[in-house]
């Protein structure tokens, strides 16, 4: 039961591990997903790196702090209960099965909800792994958030790399930009479902097709990859249009060697344009975004 609960380790090791500069860019708050992504203050975290013995035992103190301040624990005890009790909760692997353990999070959602607490299962995924956490936000002290994480709030879209998957929420549109020439081709005429319906409600597709018109006169060259830094300058001279429809832009990447053992290997790169609706994504942050994960160089 809750009072049985052990205080759980914070994450400010992970924090510490990191450079001053990349601290100093996050907001304060919780550091989950080894440090990668900061929740903010007012919404107490809960990361399911344990299994189900930990999650039963263990309760991290800020969110004892909240659930007791919201008289909330009776609640939470009967949620762990139904998580810890489900035999479909957890893979043959030992991995949480985020389908199953949502179903049972659905059925206590209202409960939370009546005390002001809203309630997520979140899930990041990237190079360094899968990470899961459960985020529990104090509506009162933070009334606008929207958990970018949260998983019955993925929209279906992703991007696969070649060693992971990057899925996004609802108010995220976004639009991949293959490698080769003739990929210009498929921008200027093949426009996503996501991005359309988006520029259509928001009134924007005038300036959507002016700014891949400028995407791809500064990219018109015969290498098979678009030029980060020229796709980051088009973005920052069409920014201020979008903005001023509440659409955020950002250009994003990913680089990942491909070993080839003892032949040597080669690079993928992926790059991709991501809108945000800052309506349905206040406080959105994209993983890979230009200006804060820099190209890793490969040397042979």
């Amino acid at each position: 039961c809750f009072t049985n609960h052990s205080p759980r380790k914070r994450s400010s090791k992970v924090i510490k591990s990191k450079t001053m500069s990349q601290v100093e860019r996050q907001e304060s708050g919780t550091a989950v997903a080894k440090g990668n992504f900061v929740v903010p203050e007012g919404v107490a975290v809960e990361e399911l790196d344990g299994g189900k013995k930990k999650l039963s035992e263990e309760c991290p103190p800020p969110l004892r702090e909240l659930l007791e301040s919201k008289d909330l624990v009776p609640i939470y005890d009967k949620l762990v209960k139904g998580i810890v009790d489900g035999g479909s909760t957890r893979s043959v692997f030992g991995n949480w099965k985020d389908k199953e353990f949502d179903a049972i999070l659905d059925l206590f959602r209202d409960e939370f909800a009546e005390k002001g607490v809203k309630v997520a299962l979140c899930k990041r995924k990237s190079g360094s792994g899968t990470f899961r956490w459960l985020e529990f936000i104090d509506v009162e002290k933070n009334p606008s958030y929207v958990p970018q994480y949260d998983v019955s709030n993925f929209s279906g879209q992703v991007i696969k790399t070649c060693y992971t998957k990057i899925e996004f929420p609802n108010g995220v549109a976004v639009e991949e930009l293959n490698r080769y020439v003739k990929a210009r081709k498929t921008l200027k005429e093949k426009c996503p479902v996501f991005v359309e319906k988006m520029m259509t409600d928001k009134g924007l597709m005038e300036e959507y097709e002016a700014l891949v018109d400028d995407l791809i006169s500064a990219n018109c060259g015969k290498v098979e990859t678009w030029n980060l830094k020229n796709l980051n300058e088009v973005r920052k001279a069409h920014e201020y249009k979008f903005e001023k429809k509440g659409v955020s832009i950002f250009v994003c990447h990913k680089e990942e060697w491909i070993s080839h053992g003892q032949h040597g290997g080669h690079m993928e790169y992926f790059r991709w344009l991501e809108f945000v609706d800052r309506e349905e994504q206040p406080n959105y942050t994209p993983q890979r975004d230009v200006e804060t994960k820099d190209v890793k160089c490969v040397i042979m």
